[in-house]
C-alpha cells in the first residue's frame, strides 16, 4: 500500500511539473507576443513562397549586407543568404520567442553569415546595411524611416511589405517600385544622396 501511494504522488508530481512547465511557456510566448505588439508589429511569419516572391521583387546581390528589422523567426533572413545569396543577413527582433526560434533554426539550419540580436531596430547600427526589410505597423516604419535617413548610406534600398514609407515626409526616399504580390503590397524605396544643407 505504501508503494502504491509514493507511486501515486509521484504521478502527481510530474504532472504538476508538466503543468507548470506548460503554463510558463504559455506565459513566456504571451508576453513576447505583448512586446512585439506594444514595439512594432504581431510575429506574423510569412510562408517560404511569400518570402521567394518578395525577395525576388529586389534585385540582392552578393554583396548586398541585408538587415531585416523585427525579423521575427529569420525566414527572411535565412531566404536572403539561401536563396539569394546575399553576403551577410542581420537581423534584429525584440520579442523573446521569436528571437529563441530564429537562433534555433539557424542553428539547427547550420546557416553561417547571418547576425541575430534582441533589441529594439531603434538601437540598431546600420552602418553597413545596403537593404533594410521593414514588415512592421506604420508608427514604427516612420520612425526607422527617420534612422534610416539620418544614419543609412547613400543607395541604401528600404523594402517595405504593406507599409509605405510616407515620401512626403521623408523625402530623403524615392520610391523606385511599387507591387502587389498575392494579397501583401510591397514597396521598394532607395535612400537619396544628403543635402550639404542640412
Amino acid at each position: 500500500m505504501n508503494m502504491i501511494t509514493n507511486l501515486l504522488i509521484a504521478i502527481l508530481m510530474l504532472i504538476f511539473a508538466l503543468y507548470f512547465v506548460f503554463l510558463l511557456a504559455l506565459l513566456f510566448f504571451y508576453l513576447s507576443g505583448f512586446i512585439s505588439l506594444i514595439f512594432g508589429a504581431p510575429y506574423i511569419p510569412l510562408s517560404k513562397k511569400y518570402i521567394i516572391k518578395i525577395l525576388s521583387f529586389i534585385d540582392l546581390s552578393p554583396s548586398d549586407v541585408f538587415y531585416d528589422f523585427g525579423c521575427g523567426d529569420g525566414r527572411v533572413l535565412i531566404s536572403s543568404l539561401h536563396d539569394f545569396n546575399v553576403s551577410k543577413a542581420v537581423g534584429y527582433e525584440i520579442a523573446p520567442w521569436p528571437y529563441f526560434k530564429a537562433l534555433f533554426l539557424t542553428k539547427y539550419r547550420g546557416v553561417k553569415r547571418i547576425k541575430l540580436f534582441i533589441k529594439n531596430s531603434l538601437n540598431a547600427d546600420i552602418s553597413q546595411a545596403t537593404f533594410i526589410y521593414l514588415y512592421l505597423f506604420p508608427k514604427l516604419v516612420d520612425k526607422l524611416a527617420y534612422k534610416i535617413a539620418k544614419e543609412g548610406k547613400y543607395k541604401t534600398k528600404v523594402l517595405c511589405v504593406e507599409f509605405p514609407i510616407d515620401t512626403n515626409q521623408h523625402i530623403e526616399f524615392q520610391l523606385l517600385k511599387s507591387e502587389k504580390i498575392d494579397n501583401l503590397t510591397v514597396y521598394l524605396y532607395e535612400l537619396k544622396p544628403r543635402s550639404p544643407f542640412k
